[in-house]
């Protein structure tokens, strides 16, 4: 089963690199006003298109049918998206969200990758979520089955208070990317099942950080390079594991040399992954929750 599944996904590789991704020259930027629709203005959208979203608040279930299109706060976080189910579906390839606002429901999901495929779509390959703030779902960012997405980069998001912070399952594509992101307060950090993962400079704070099983290819390192990391260190590595409780790994194990860097490897609980680099926060204010701002009424 797992070689025909990897057949496919070579017939599906080929498939996709001969669609050759040319920006139009008529790509456009379109603008959305508060009081506006945004599923307007991405229905009226064309491969190559930039949407920047004016501050205001904005309805969810955006479905996201075009491929190659930017979905963009005009200022960090000022365009709220409130939620009834899901905020975005997205059905496409190479489909950018940046710098929203997501406020949940308790329930459903932030991001949506392919799930109740539209029909005619090519499904959600090498796709963006970055620099948001999502929070108050049950999955932040879902991703999965394996003819329909793979491939998405989850980079330097604030998710907080969900039930999973990134859930992802079957993706046998290529590997999913999960970095810089501030993953607090959730019961699950993040959700992989028979999902290849890079995982590397995040800040952990969860009941469990990472819920995971052996089998796939999942790396929670990179090689040490100089940069600031996310708890404020000064080189790259892996990622900050701490806990509610406070017997998280990046809280409790030394950093005597003071390199930002824990003097062992951190080897993930439940799995034979490890973590060659865990980040030690010089300042314990990097490791705390992050706190939902005031709902709007």
């Amino acid at each position: 089963m797992r070689d025909t599944k990897k057949v496919m996904l070579v017939i599906l590789a080929v498939l996709l690199s001969l669609q050759a991704i040319t920006c139009n020259a008529s790509a456009k930027t379109i603008y959305v006003e508060s009081g506006n629709s945004i599923q307007k203005a991405i229905d009226s959208s064309n491969s190559g298109d930039t949407i920047i979203v004016n501050p205001g608040t904005y309805s969810g279930d955006i479905e996201i049918s075009t491929a190659n299109i930017t979905v963009m706060s005009s200022s960090p976080y000022k365009a709220i998206i409130k939620a009834e189910n899901n905020a975005f579906n997205i059905y496409e390839k190479n489909v950018t969200i940046k710098d929203f606002d997501i406020r949940g429901p308790g329930r459903s999901s932030g991001i949506c990758f392919s799930f109740g495929r539209n029909e005619g779509t090519n499904g959600a390959f090498y796709c963006t979520v970055q620099d948001n703030k999502i929070y108050n779902f049950n999955m932040a960012a879902d991703v999965g089955f394996y003819m329909y997405s793979g491939s998405e980069y989850i980079l330097n998001n604030e998710i907080y208070n969900c039930e999973t912070g990134v859930y992802a399952f079957d993706l046998m594509f290529q590997d999913m990317t999960v970095s810089g992101n501030k993953i607090t307060g959730c019961d699950n950090g993040l959700y992989l099942v028979d999902a290849p993962c890079t995982v590397t400079n995040n800040n952990f704070n969860n009941t469990v950080n990472v819920n995971i099983s052996d089998g796939t290819e999942n790396i929670f390192n990179t090689t040490k390079t100089s940069g600031v990391n996310i708890v404020g260190g000064s080189y790259l590595g892996g990622n900050c594991w701490a806990t509610p409780s406070g017997d998280g790994f990046s809280q409790t194990h030394s950093d005597k040399n003071r390199d930002g860097f824990a003097d062992e490897p951190y080897k993930l609980e439940g799995s034979n992954y490890v973590d060659y680099l865990p980040l030690i926060p010089l300042n314990a204010s990097f490791i705390v929750f992050s706190e939902p701002p005031a709902q709007e009424e």
